[in-house]
């Protein structure tokens, strides 16, 4: 489950990012934050299935009232934690 805390920074990104939120079925104005993130696997053609790779997370967000569900990039909206890189010189030397 997401915390209470990351929900209300995602909810203030959004806010950021978007001036009104309106849901494109029902024109309600009510949403919740999922309680988990999606990753979705991006693929090079139709005709196969792999996992691991490419991917985009994001967070979503459903409408109260009817339940559409709108998905929002994690890094378009800067929330994805920062790549570690690895320390490759300092490994050789030990």
């Amino acid at each position: 489950m997401i915390s209470q805390e990351k929900k209300a920074e995602i909810a203030a990104k959004l806010n950021e990012k978007l001036t009104e939120i309106t849901c494109p079925m029902c024109h309600q104005h009510n949403f919740i934050i999922a309680d988990g993130y999606f990753v979705n696997i991006l693929h090079e053609n139709l005709d196969s299935f792999k996992l691991g790779g490419s991917s985009i997370p994001t967070i979503s967000i459903i409408c109260s009232n009817c339940g559409f569900v709108s998905q929002h990039a994690l890094g378009v909206l800067g929330l994805l934690p920062e790549k570690k890189e690895n320390d490759t010189e300092s490994d050789k030397k030990q």
